[in-house]
């Protein structure tokens, strides 16, 4: 693309005063600034029956000169021509990245954007940075031959410029591209009939996911998640596709679904394709990291309310760490079916082997471990808490077994399962709090994947003094990596927190007994999609 690549941490962006904003001619790539996606602006993976035709694709620049430097091609631009920072630029002291190339079939704009996303959103939209990011290496390449994968490209790419710099018209050109990817996908799902849904489209699929997660989506990602799946099950599992596409993508996927799972149990379908490509030792992903059994031990205890009603099953399970209710019939004492040992307790991250990308730092992985133990925490206090809430709604019920031999089983009440969790839950919060006072939480991306354990532990911490830890902690997330979701765990333990003060004022005082707010109570009367990846 350039004359030599530019890294990841290439110094081409600098502060400086905005220029006055010129208006935009009428004959400007891009139309009047449509409405931000609402609820009904989602991919319909069942084709309509017409055709669509897609928003404008990438229209051929007239032919330019430009000259060699040393960071790659520079053009020379008509005077009238309104640059990228322009229309990107709305406040002085912004963060903007300069145009450092031109490539003959892509926009100024495109150039502009896939820049930034070059130079900084890819290292700043994963949570592992290596020379083999696949958000370069993978999406770059396929994307300057897709027009389709290229507007999902910038569309996430202008989105999180805006985040960073405030940019209105950042903000404006990552509605219209999110618009037009939408429209090229009707398109391409027309043709599923006749044709193979391709691999670059499923890309531009996975990409909305991601566009959702750095808008601070409570209401589309889900969606998109759900289609994302039922696309790549009607192309016959991740063993379909290209496997540089097809890594890149159940990584996203696992992780996306995962956090789902225990955010959003009620609103995610369960997964038809297999997460295991049979590749091999894994690579280590730039999503999941070390912390891929953790994400699903966590997606299990989302799944134990489903067994409030068995008392047996529900001590194992907490004792264990393994979830039964997919297997009813399941004979819980017979002698070669003993539960798992407690998973949480003896996880590591050497448990798994994976081959580590090209260019990863020895700092690096000690940055991955960390945050996977700040997850084992998390994981910890996650299962107190839903344990509590099922505690708290269901506190005196005498529940029956499943089997018609055993007879009826007592209450399980606080004192019957707190004493099978290893570790208590407020050791687990002071644990993983007092980690993460440890770490600089700059703006290595690995630091990124900390959102679920700063927020379950502000939702499950008794002290208040923690609140100011878990705030800030969240505020230099959002402010060094631009990712709309922080903005939406913080607004929600701002309600949670203002509830459960307001019940104490009332309540505690003249000794009522009154039900803990807990936080899935918040995300349920919100109706919120809370996404915590």
């Amino acid at each position: 693309m350039w004359v030599e690549p530019l890294g990841p941490s290439a110094q081409v962006f600098s502060k400086f005063e905005a220029p006055k904003r010129r208006r935009l001619s009428k004959s400007s790539e891009f139309p009047s600034p449509t409405p931000s996606p609402s609820s009904d602006a989602w991919i319909d993976i069942h084709p309509s029956s017409g055709p669509v035709t897609p928003w404008s694709w990438s229209t051929l620049s007239s032919p330019r000169e430009y000259r060699t430097i040393t960071s790659g091609f520079s053009p020379v631009m008509d005077a009238d021509e309104p640059s990228p920072t322009d229309i990107d630029m709305c406040i002085s002291g912004a963060v903007i990245p300069q145009p450092q190339g031109y490539i003959s079939h892509l926009s100024t704009h495109e150039t502009h954007y896939l820049q930034y996303h070059m130079e900084q959103g890819s290292r700043l939209l994963a949570n592992l940075e290596s020379e083999d990011n696949p958000l370069r290496s993978i999406l770059i390449p396929r994307a300057m031959s897709s027009p389709l994968l290229m507007k999902a490209v910038c569309a996430v790419s202008a989105l999180h410029l805006a985040n960073r710099s405030h940019g209105f018209g950042a903000h404006n050109a990552a509605v219209n591209y999110y618009s037009g990817t939408l429209n090229g996908l009707r398109s391409a799902l027309g043709k599923c009939s006749t044709e193979v849904f391709p691999d670059d489209a499923l890309l531009a699929v996975g990409l909305l996911c991601k566009y959702e997660i750095v808008r601070g989506s409570v209401k589309q990602w889900v969606v998109h998640l759900n289609a994302l799946q039922r696309l790549i099950v009607s192309r016959g599992g991740f063993a379909s596709m290209d496997r540089d596409a097809a890594e890149f993508l159940r990584g996203l996927f696992v992780y996306a679904y995962q956090m789902a799972r225990i955010s959003n149990h009620n609103r995610i379908t369960s997964a038809d394709i297999c997460v295991d490509s049979n590749i091999g030792i894994p690579k280590l992903d730039i999503y999941i990291g070390y912390t891929e059994e953790l994400l699903e031990l966590c997606a299990r205890i989302a799944e134990l309310p489903s067994l409030k009603n068995d008392t047996l099953a529900l001590r194992l399970t907490v004792a264990s760490m393994y979830v039964f209710c997919s297997l009813p019939s399941f004979n819980l004492f017979h002698p070669t079916n003993p539960p798992r040992n407690e998973s949480l307790l003896v996880w590591s991250h050497t448990s798994t082997p994976y081959i580590i990308p090209q260019g990863t730092s020895p700092a690096t992985l000690t940055r991955l471990q960390l945050v996977a133990e700040c997850f084992r925490d998390a994981g910890f206090t996650y299962l107190h808490s839903i344990m509590e809430r099922i505690s708290r709604d269901h506190p005196d019920t005498t529940l029956m077994s499943p089997s018609t031999d055993l007879p009826p089983q007592p209450p399980f009440s606080t004192h019957d399962w707190l004493p099978l969790i290893s570790t208590p839950k407020q050791l687990a919060v002071h644990r993983c709090l007092a980690r993460v006072e440890t770490f600089p939480l700059d703006d290595h991306c690995e630091y990124s994947a900390l959102t679920f354990p700063l927020f379950i532990s502000g939702c499950e911490s008794e002290n208040v003094a923690d609140r100011d830890v878990v705030l800030g902690s969240l505020g230099k997330l959002q402010d060094n990596f631009g990712i709309g979701n922080v903005r939406r765990a913080k607004e929600l333990l701002g309600i949670l927190w203002a509830r459960r003060d307001a019940d104490a004022g009332l309540y505690g005082a003249v000794g009522v007994d009154r039900k803990k707010m807990h936080w899935l109570d918040i995300v349920e009367e919100l109706g919120w999609e809370l996404i915590l990846a």
